[in-house]
């Protein structure tokens, strides 16, 4: 079995760790305090002194950090210097791209194996081996690291380059930001008008996940005859903020989308089904 080195042992990286301990890897870690990597070898890894004691002992690397800086000063200064011709490393942080790139750069240029592979989900899935990994980079890297990727995620989405990557990660991780504003601001909105608080949250998240059921296979088709027309979200987005002003409920979420709403519907998507706003020409 594959001896799979974890560097940062935070709740994801502790949990990935778990999990590889659970499937019968051989796991080394490491991590800058050291209560974590106790914790671990008492499951059965190998709390290792340094980094490059643990990049120099085990097959495959996975680091699991916080963000730009430290991968800069962890993957890029110290894991990538220490890896050996071919040896697989797989930068799970979540990253801007350029860094992803700027990792990958550094790795090829000694010939290590490079994946960024940013995780969706939580520690929860990560524990059970139920992610979803965007990785991306060289084709043949994909290839040698599945088995173990295939361990750490029950999706297992190749986006091409590093940099798809962690567009890819940001774009979904933007949209948990913008869903938790919305509810936010929804729920202060049936607050006010006294709404049972209960009621309010099931019916606002069944909203969420019918949109998101119901629209993929025309987003797919670029389908856009009317299920619900842009021109009657339109008037209701108009009722809604006409609402909250009378509640004196703040919605600026609404506030931003309105305007290009309307814009598209004057422009001339206002018989299209709503959904149409999203199949504007890509920006190039």
């Amino acid at each position: 079995m594959m001896h799979v080195g974890v560097i940062g042992l935070g709740k994801m990286g502790s949990a990935i760790a778990r999990n590889l301990i659970a499937r019968g890897y051989r796991v080394s870690v490491w991590n800058r305090s050291s209560e974590p990597a106790k914790a671990l070898a008492a499951l059965g890894a190998t709390a290792q002194p340094s980094i490059a004691a643990l990049v120099d002992a085990v097959d495959a690397v996975i680091v699991m950090l916080w963000g730009d800086d430290a991968a800069r000063a962890v993957t890029l200064a110290q894991v990538i210097p220490a890896a050996r011709t071919q040896q697989l490393l797989l930068e799970m942080s979540t990253l801007s791209p350029a860094m992803y790139e700027t990792l990958e750069a550094a790795a090829i240029a000694r010939n290590v194996d490079f994946l960024a592979a940013p995780v969706l989900g939580s520690v929860d899935l990560a524990q059970d081996g139920s992610l979803t990994i965007l990785p991306g980079g060289r084709k043949e890297t994909f290839e040698r690291a599945r088995t173990l990727l295939d361990s750490l995620a029950k999706t297992v989405t190749f986006t091409g380059s590093a940099a798809a990557s962690g567009v890819l990660k940001l774009a979904n991780n933007t949209v948990i930001g913008v869903v938790a504003e919305t509810v936010r601001e929804l729920l202060r909105l049936c607050d006010r008008a006294g709404l049972d608080r209960r009621l309010a949250i099931d019916s606002i998240s069944g909203a969420f996940g019918r949109i998101a059921n119901s629209k993929t296979r025309q987003l797919l088709d670029r389908d856009t005859e009317p299920r619900f027309s842009l021109d009657a979200l339109l008037k209701d987005l108009l009722l809604s903020r006409t609402a909250a002003e009378a509640l004196q409920v703040p919605m600026p979420i609404l506030g931003c989308i309105l305007p290009p709403i309307e814009e598209a519907a004057k422009g001339g998507l206002g018989d299209r089904d709503y959904i149409a706003v999203a199949l504007e020409p890509a920006v190039t």
